[in-house]
């Protein structure tokens, strides 16, 4: 009798631990489980537990933001100069962790070779400076963070088609190197720009590098940037949907021809636009 009453006790403990465990169940899905450097990826969690949700990769914090339909989600950026192998991301939930794997696949990014007039790549000490104090003012922007602004999907700026993909590294007159941190999409002048989701102009200026420069700040730390505008359709401060017109392609600023330059900032890192419209949100 006292056996079966023991067994029965332990039997009703496992049951009270097991529902108290499942009650508080943390799940975690990341959308890709797979990317290459400079790629954007998904994480979504669910759970029961009142305890705000941590969790960091790389060594830099992630910040989560409420769904209407009880998830929590967070976009993150993973640096285009990032190692390839398995890494760990950490969510942390009051005293628990959970680790989970996204693995960050080797990827090797094209190298062109340009030789351009001397004046298309060595600054004058007065365009030089203007470059760098616009620089400066670009750094100010990044770090921003607002609540959630994007409804669904991300979708393309323009329907041409991409001349000039993420990543290419530049050699210019076989001495200066630059990264392509965004892509280029083919477009004729005064052909519609629109924007890749919802958002707040943040800034509409010509800079020396960008020519008509256009960002609109998405919230979560999320920015795109148009460059290289004939026309602004937009001011700083508007508020935007997806797909409305924010401008026009152009050839403002140092190009050699009209076209659309994208990119995209996410937690002040510049990631793979094209990473951004394949997430399914």
């Amino acid at each position: 009798m006292i056996i079966k009453f023991a067994h029965k006790l332990l039997l009703a403990i496992a049951i009270t631990f097991l529902a108290s465990f499942q009650s508080y169940a943390l799940n975690v899905e990341i959308i890709p489980a797979e990317v290459i450097p400079g790629d954007i990826f998904l994480i979504k969690i669910q759970t029961d537990e009142p305890d705000p949700v941590m969790a960091e990769f790389l060594g830099s914090k992630i910040n989560f933001y409420p769904l209407n339909n009880g998830y929590s989600i967070a976009l993150v950026p993973v640096d285009i100069k990032t190692p390839p192998k398995k890494y760990s991301v950490i969510i942390a939930q009051g005293d628990r962790e959970q680790p989970v794997k996204i693995n960050v696949k080797p990827h090797k990014f094209k190298t062109t070779k340009l030789t351009l007039p001397k004046e298309k790549v060595t600054l004058s000490p007065e365009n030089q400076k203007r470059a760098v104090r616009e620089a400066e003012r670009l750094k100010g922007i990044w770090p921003q963070n607002t609540s959630k602004i994007w409804n669904g999907r991300f979708i393309r700026p323009t329907g041409t088609e991409v001349s000039t993909v993420f990543g290419v590294r530049r050699i210019m007159n076989g001495k200066k190197t630059s990264v392509h941190r965004g892509i280029d999409f083919r477009g004729k002048t005064g052909a519609p720009v629109k924007a890749i989701n919802s958002g707040t102009v943040v800034l509409a200026d010509n800079l020396f590098f960008g020519g008509n420069t256009l960002i609109v700040n998405h919230g979560m730390g999320l920015y795109s940037v148009y460059m290289h505008l004939s026309k602004f359709n937009v001011s700083k401060g508007d508020k935007v949907s997806k797909e409305q017109i924010v401008g026009l392609v152009g050839s403002s600023g140092r190009v050699t021809g009209p076209h659309l330059h994208m990119s995209v900032k996410l937690n002040s890192i510049s990631v793979n636009p094209e990473s951004l419209f394949k997430l399914g949100l």
